[in-house]
């Protein structure tokens, strides 16, 4: 998914479970480190918490 590409990116972020959110993408984390590759996410107006690559249906670069 090439999560990478969002790093420091404005997104959305659409997940498998129906919830769509927008918000800041602040590092991406490698599956070297864990299970699976990750997102640090802060969501608008929420607190920032990590998003898996498994958790994710789509996600798209906002302005």
């Amino acid at each position: 998914m090439k999560l990478w590409l969002y790093t420091r990116k404005r997104v959305k972020i659409e997940f498998k479970d129906g919830d769509v959110l927008t918000g800041f993408i602040r590092d991406y984390i490698d599956q070297e480190d864990t299970d699976y590759d990750e997102l640090h996410f802060k969501p608008d107006g929420q607190e920032d918490f990590f998003v898996g690559e498994l958790e994710i249906k789509s996600i798209e670069i906002i302005e």
